[in-house]
């Protein structure tokens, strides 16, 4: 049996697993997204801020029987487990790390489902899966505690499944303008500079820690930089942390500085293209504007990518 879908490993990252009777509604008072009414299998996209709507971490809680999983892509969350554990008091939750001793892949692709369902199958019910929106809407996590990453390769390639490289699974997280906290995004950004407030940002679910910050950028203004993609037409990457610049209109010179590359894919993407992801000035932030951008072989234009491109 052929599927289209690919497997990637992406163990690297933290993964926090929350238990005891109050995990929701304690979850709840510090992420920007509802929790408190998952289903067992259901999949919240949330930021984790500080008191001043800092981004402290960018997460994806997964219910489950019983728990509550947390996992972030790419950074490690020991940071996030200190930060919540000194407001657990008299609440019923226990938070462990289950970074390093669980394994986890994510399948992407248009049939990830079936290709999860027939992973899961050859592995065995100790399988996690949650349902997460990385490369296309319904791409599927799975995860294990006591299953090797080279079990879930051989039982996809067993499915008929591609096995997908590291530097495919950059490149691709890249064109997706999916961050990685610690790379792409840090605490000294708000949770709205991410732009992901539709998938991670509940306007309505009440109060939680940064609240106060986060609507009021919602109701009263904007934030002034936003997670954005460059796309490169010569053959001339940028080096991460390379500055980028606003190109003058008339001359076509660097102007002033309206951001830094974060990630740079190691290869070509789709159509061709050679991309990087940077946060970037607002004034620099629509989708198509051009962009000057340092590499080694000095300035090169750029082209902005918006979301949804």
């Amino acid at each position: 049996m052929n599927m289209s879908s690919v497997l990637f490993e992406v163990s690297a990252g933290g993964r926090l697993v929350m238990r005891g009777d109050d995990r929701r509604k304690f979850l709840h008072s510090f992420c920007t997204n509802d929790v408190q009414g998952l289903a067992d299998g259901d999949t919240r996209e949330a930021f984790m801020p500080d008191p001043r709507g800092h981004v402290l971490a960018h997460v994806w809680v997964v219910a489950r029987p019983e728990e509550l999983w947390l996992h972030s892509l790419g950074s490690p969350l020991e940071d996030l487990k200190t930060h919540l554990e000194k407001y657990v008091i008299s609440d019923d939750v226990v938070i462990e790390d289950a970074s390093s001793t669980t394994s986890r892949v994510v399948v992407c692709g248009t049939d990830a489902d079936a290709a999860a369902t027939a992973i899961v199958g050859a592995i065995g019910s100790r399988v996690a899966r949650g349902r997460v929106n990385w490369l296309d809407v319904d791409d599927v996590l799975l995860w294990a505690d006591d299953v090797e990453t080279t079990d879930f390769f051989l039982a996809a390639v067993a499915a008929g499944l591609a096995v997908g490289s590291p530097e495919d699974w950059e490149t691709r997280r890249i064109e997706a303008l999916l961050p990685i906290h610690g790379r792409d995004v840090s605490s000294e950004h708000l949770a709205q500079e991410v732009d992901r407030t539709r998938q991670a940002i509940s306007f309505s679910k009440g109060c939680y820690l940064g609240q106060e910050t986060i609507a009021r950028i919602d109701s009263r203004g904007h934030v002034n930089r936003l997670l954005r993609g460059l796309v490169f037409a010569g053959d001339s990457l940028p080096v991460t942390g390379g500055d980028i610049w606003a190109e003058d209109s008339e001359s076509g010179a660097a102007g002033h500085e309206v951001g830094q590359v974060s990630s740079v894919a190691p290869r070509v993407g789709a159509n061709g293209r050679l991309v990087a992801m940077a946060m970037v000035r607002r004034e620099a932030a629509s989708k198509g504007t051009r962009v000057l951008v340092e590499t080694v072989a000095g300035p090169v234009v750029a082209r902005i990518i918006a979301p949804c491109e």
